[in-house]
């Protein structure tokens, strides 16, 4: 906040030069280009808002780019999305497309990104859970630049080769830990899975309390303890078998570069929400079994026993529900282009 009000000094300061005095200032001093190469959106909405001209020229001498092109080029989504969205507050904040010379720029920063070898500036995009999700951000940036430059350029065979080649080549290593990554996972919670499922179609066979000898009608039908084990068994049941199927799909998938974009995410996230939900009602299924077992004779233990079978779904909550949480926020949240808009927000022209 220091830094922001001291530059709003600045602009306030040099507003009664002529413009070109004020962009000569700027570039010198280096202060829109070091705002848009390290992300600090605040400098560039503040000096953009105190002089909307200055959208139409470079930040600096140094890099001779428009704010679009240094942004993708330093992969700062956050300054980029600045420029994305069209403001009906001032007309100026219309930003011109991207040129031939710029579009090549921009798909060729695209295509060559390595996520381990980001400069400490960049956005940090690919914090994310595993090598998939990682792989999974990196592909989520090539399609939002794809989808600002001129469509021509992205189609386009360049080195015989088109960017989106490019970028399946450069992120080889990647995509192949994430294969690892998906494998190795998915294998662990398909054992898992298949325990629950042996449990609770066992437990189908073997319901609490036994069945009549003539009619074979369990004993114990007609408590509602008997209901809810029903229930959730079949519930359990449901949900393990199809957590096995997702996680079978998974581990014969092709693992084609574009498949992580949307497909394997949303298996793993589906058999992961599965196998949750299949604990859980296994769990549900164990209370109402000592509910009916113990019923008057021991019901001091009933809470405490609850209690206890209740840990094992708590652990697991507070162990995957994050990464869970993490996995759909990337799948299904927002773009990375979630343009914010130079004049949304906060009126640094106001005074004080």
């Amino acid at each position: 906040m220091a830094a922001v009000k001291l530059a709003k000094s600045v602009c306030i300061a040099i507003s009664h030069e002529t413009s070109t005095e004020i962009t000569n200032f700027l570039r010198e001093q280096d202060v829109l280009g070091e705002a848009t190469v390290r992300g600090i959106t605040e400098i560039v909405k503040l000096c953009i808002q105190f002089f909307p001209e200055l959208i139409w020229i470079s930040p600096c001498d140094k890099f001779g780019e428009r704010f679009t092109s240094t942004a993708v080029k330093y992969r700062q989504e956050r300054t980029l999305s600045l420029f994305l969205k069209v403001s009906s507050t001032n007309e100026l904040s219309l930003v011109p497309g991207p040129t031939v010379r710029e579009s090549k720029e921009m798909m060729d920063a695209a295509a060559n990104y390595e996520a381990a070898e980001y400069h400490p500036s960049f956005d940090a995009v690919t914090n994310v859970a595993g090598a998939v999700f990682q792989m999974q951000r990196e592909i989520q940036w090539y399609k939002a630049v794809e989808s600002w430059i001129m469509p021509y350029v992205a189609s386009a065979y360049f080195d015989n080769k088109t960017y989106w080649n490019k970028f399946v080549d450069k992120h080889q290593k990647l995509a192949e830990k994430g294969e690892t990554w998906m494998k190795d996972t998915t294998n662990s919670c398909m054992l898992v899975s298949t325990l629950i499922a042996t449990i609770l179609f066992t437990a189908t066979f073997t319901v609490p309390g036994g069945n009549d000898d003539k009619s074979g009608v369990p004993l114990l039908l007609g408590q509602n303890s008997f209901h809810i084990f029903v229930i959730s068994d079949a519930l359990g049941l449901f949900s393990s078998v199809t957590a096995i199927l997702l996680f079978l799909a998974i581990l014969t998938s092709r693992y084609e570069v574009q498949d992580f974009l949307y497909s394997l995410p949303k298996k793993i996230i589906m058999g992961l929400s599965l196998l949750f939900l299949s604990l859980a009602f296994m769990l549900v299924a164990f209370a109402a079994t000592l509910t009916m077992v113990l019923d008057e004779r021991l019901e001091w233990a009933l809470i405490p026993v609850t209690l206890l079978a209740s840990i094992p779904v708590a652990l697991f909550a507070v162990l995957q529900l994050p990464l869970l949480f993490q996995m759909v926020k990337s799948t299904y949240g927002p773009s990375i282009f979630h343009s914010e808009g130079i004049w949304d927000g906060v009126k640094y022209t106001k005074q004080d």
